[in-house]
């Protein structure tokens, strides 16, 4: 065979096997799945309270939106990282910090989930409201918080239980 064929036939290879590996590098996605997180240190400087953002109300969402529902998968709070706070916190192993809430009531209508609501940030708490579904019912779950330290959650949670005559309990706050 001739030489200059035998190079011509090399270098086709070669830009074949070049197009091969970069081919996907170069033109397809990358899967969610796929993708490369960093992980994040174990201890990051806590957030205070006045530092969060509250989730809006499920009422002014069906405002906006014209759904009912407000999955809790769908409360957002965003954690802006304070200064002059001193304190530290764990994360979990997903990188979430761990913070608290305090699920004072879970009622079937809307409109007495909204007074209680009304009623805590008229006392200064921030209170939102959660809609989940039991037993195919669609319910309303009102919360206070989201706080990093579960101790102030549960002091609050004995005026709470006492003012309105009900059994709160302190639950893991998972946005």
């Amino acid at each position: 065979m001739n030489d200059i064929l035998k190079q011509r036939l090399v270098g086709a290879l070669i830009l074949v096997a070049l197009g091969v590996v970069f081919w996907p590098i170069i033109f397809l996605q990358p899967d969610n799945e796929t993708a490369l997180y960093s992980q994040s240190t174990t201890v990051v400087q806590a957030a205070r309270e006045s530092d969060l953002r509250v989730p809006p109300s499920p009422t002014a969402l069906d405002d906006i939106s014209g759904q009912s529902e407000l999955a809790a998968a769908d409360a957002v709070v965003e954690v802006v990282p304070s200064t002059a706070s001193s304190e530290q916190l764990v994360v979990d192993s997903d990188g979430m910090p761990v913070a608290w809430t305090l699920q004072v009531i879970t009622v079937s209508s809307a409109d007495k989930a909204e007074v209680l609501r009304e009623q805590l940030l008229d006392m200064q708490h921030q209170a939102y409201i959660l809609t989940v579904r039991s037993n195919g019912k669609k319910l309303y779950r009102v919360c206070i918080g989201p706080k990093f330290e579960r101790a102030e959650l549960e002091t609050l949670q004995a005026t709470i239980n006492a003012q309105f005559k009900v059994n709160s309990i302190v639950a893991r706050y998972i946005p």
